[in-house]
């Protein structure tokens, strides 16, 4: 009778839990790996994944002709080392960025899958990897530099990865810290105002870290956490130490914003950012509403200040296929900060997606997935004009998630970098027009940069001779 009713006694509780976690645990994969992989994953983006380029790279040194052919005006081919040349296991590759050592050899950082390579385009002819250093596996990574380090964020998690390029000349590359704090470790992309010293991670697939969150780099090697701004999804932004009354000496972030990771009220957010525990809006606006003079925008992805300052190139990444329109850049007068106003848009005529951009002297150069690389003039800057191109995904320019990535046109030799999905790491030459040297525009930025903000330390100084002009 006892051993009777034992057998009819109810399920233990500690079963009945551990029987619902496991079932959850079932069910949880499919949803996890969707959020952490990206913020802002889409059937479409999902449905466009493809192989890495399985033939072999090519540099001019080699001889002999690329294994594929690629249409281009304007532009050389020098180097392609493909995703597998970088790191065998990657198998796509995403943003890149370039450093120059205190020697002046040039370097380009390229992110992949997998993590980031560093490879040596000194000898543009002759691009050579140097060294790889592995990172959360992610299809979105971003890498900038502040004197000798580069930073490295992914949406696979890992926080900020702080890699050591003092002695790159020499072949080492370090990764010497690992920073965790801030929230949550997945990161869209990063953003750094050398002006002020300042690391900014961007985005994340989760409501809670999806704005800004900002770090100081008094010591490199160690991003300190100080504040953050989170009304909003910023996708991207760019940072600098405004050098114009009544804002001088203001750091300034132009957040390129979103209701959320997958988008709603595109438009910039202009924020004061000299405070990281007091940040406050100065302007926006919104180019999904009117006053606008062309079609809606339909996600705010990316855009660069021209060299003076006055305009935002921006870029929208799925105006395209929603509207079906042509390859449109927005160009947007922020001469005055509180009250950002559309100008103009240019476009090539092309039906490619755009993605990232960045200005270098009057040229605007754009990466725009299946339409490749695009350099416009824009000595009229309300009216750009393509004048050379570099088709990295051979097949058709239509609108979707393939092909070039990313640009970095600021090195000083005048070689230009890309990262394509698919085929891995571009060096170019342009040949359509001199591209400005950094002496030229470096003149320019310094002169900028006196009226801000006074004399800076000696170390900010010998920094800011390394970056980018107003990265």
């Amino acid at each position: 009778m006892a051993d009777s009713t034992r057998s009819r006694l109810p399920i233990p509780l500690w079963a009945v839990l551990a029987l619902g976690l496991f079932l959850a645990g079932l069910a949880a994969p499919q949803v996890s790996a969707q959020v952490l992989r990206a913020a802002h994953d889409t059937p479409e983006w999902e449905a466009d994944r493809q192989s890495p380029y399985a033939g072999s790279g090519w540099r001019e040194s080699e001889g002999g002709s690329p294994s594929e052919t690629f249409e281009s005006v304007g532009v050389q081919l020098r180097s392609w080392l493909t995703p597998a040349d970088l790191d065998p296991a990657a198998t796509e590759a995403n943003d890149c960025w370039g450093y120059v050592s205190p020697s002046g050899r040039e370097y380009a950082l390229i992110g992949l899958s997998t993590g980031t390579a560093i490879v040596e385009v000194s000898d543009p002819g002759d691009a050579q990897l140097v060294s790889f250093v592995a990172g959360p596996n992610s299809g979105w990574r971003d890498i900038k530099t502040y004197g000798a380090y580069a930073y490295a964020v992914s949406e696979g998690g890992g926080g900020i990865q702080v890699i050591d390029l003092g002695q790159v000349d020499a072949g080492v590359v370090t990764l010497v810290n690992t920073v965790i704090t801030g929230g949550s470790l997945h990161t869209h992309d990063v953003a750094v105002n050398t002006e002020s010293g300042r690391l900014y991670r961007l985005g994340g697939p989760g409501s809670l870290d999806r704005g800004l969150r900002i770090y100081h780099l008094d010591d490199p090697a160690l991003p300190v956490f100080e504040g953050y701004w989170n009304d909003r999804y910023c996708h991207d932004a760019q940072v600098v130490t405004w050098t114009e009354a009544p804002f001088a000496g203001t750091e300034v972030a132009f957040c390129f914003a979103n209701d959320d990771s997958y988008g709603g009220n595109p438009g910039i957010e202009i924020l004061d950012v000299t405070d990281p525990a007091s940040v406050s809006v100065i302007g926006s606006i919104n180019l999904a509403i009117p006053p606008i003079f062309s079609h809606p925008a339909s996600y705010s992805h990316q855009g660069w200040l021209s060299v003076d300052r006055r305009y935002v190139y921006f870029n929208d990444e799925t105006d395209e296929s929603v509207s079906g329109t042509p390859t449109t850049t927005r160009v947007i007068d922020v001469s005055d900060l509180s009250n950002p106003v559309q100008a103009a848009t240019f476009s090539n005529g092309n039906t490619a997606r755009d993605h990232n951009l960045f200005t270098w002297g009057s040229l605007i150069f754009e990466a725009n997935y299946r339409s490749g690389l695009r350099v416009f003039d824009a000595s009229d800057p309300l009216a750009p004009v393509e004048i050379a191109w570099f088709d990295t995904y051979p097949d058709d320019d239509d609108a979707h998630y393939n092909g070039l990535w990313g640009v970095y046109p600021f090195l000083p030799s005048g070689t230009v970098i890309g990262s394509d999905i698919e085929r891995g790491l571009f060096v170019w030459t342009i040949d359509a027009v001199e591209v400005p040297s950094a002496s030229a525009v470096g003149l320019l930025v310094a002169a900028l940069a006196l009226g801000a903000t006074g004399a800076r330390s000696l170390r900010s100084q010998r920094l800011r001779r390394d970056k980018p002009p107003h990265s």
